[in-house]
């Protein structure tokens, strides 16, 4: 903890403003003992600009363009190996919520879940502590019997390779694991994001873990 015995928080969030902006409201310095110490859109902006000394949690948004979730965390694990990472997400996934936790984050707040449980998550994340709540009365996508739902409800090897792609693997090593083609996999991946109107792939498995289909 550092000398003022207040959480320094380093913020990477793709809309950093609105969210500072949002945090500074829930968090006051003196009462909460938490205040932001500084904020970036990118995970690359952030380690080339702050030492570890500087702060005490990173509070990171789980989509940002550009990058990958998996990569984000990476990349701050080899820069900031003792620090705690917590996701602070609009998406309210239990499967994320379970792949981040495998990549090593402390905590997993939706941006619905209220100041309380974000300081809760923030102070436990500190002293050490893992917290993660799946979400509660949410069925997969594919279990939902609206004709609409379900004509969008991706096939078993469409979600695999959306999610070797979220893992951060690329064509060749995916096209390797699923015993197919590179072609095959940059086919159903354009077919995807033309499907469900996005301009990137990033966008797509944005878009995709909104609808809760991945």
């Amino acid at each position: 903890m550092n000398p003022s015995d207040k959480i320094r928080l380093l913020v990477i969030e793709d809309n950093a403003t609105l969210v500072v902006a949002a945090l500074r409201n829930f968090f006051r310095p003196d009462r909460d003992q938490i205040e932001i110490f500084e904020a970036f859109d990118g995970v690359d902006k952030a380690v080339n600009a702050v030492s570890a000394d500087q702060f005490d949690l990173v509070l990171l948004d789980l989509m940002i363009p550009g990058s990958t979730p998996k990569e984000n965390m990476l990349t701050l694990h080899h820069h900031f190996p003792q620090k705690p990472v917590v996701i602070y997400s609009s998406l309210d996934s239990d499967i994320w919520r379970r792949r981040m936790m495998v990549l090593g984050a402390h905590g997993y707040v939706h941006k619905n879940d209220g100041r309380d449980r974000l300081k809760k998550v923030i102070s436990d994340a500190v002293a050490g502590k893992t917290t993660f709540s799946l979400a509660s009365g949410n069925a997969p996508a594919e279990e939902d019997t609206t004709g609409e739902i379900m004509d969008l409800a991706l096939t078993v090897l469409e979600k695999k390779i959306v999610s070797l792609v979220a893992d951060g693997m690329g064509y060749k090593e995916i096209a390797a694991a699923l015993n197919t083609q590179t072609d095959a996999i940059e086919t159903t991946l354009k077919r995807l994001r033309k499907k469900h109107n996005a301009k990137t792939t990033p966008q797509l498995i944005y878009r995709l873990s909104e609808k809760g289909l991945v």
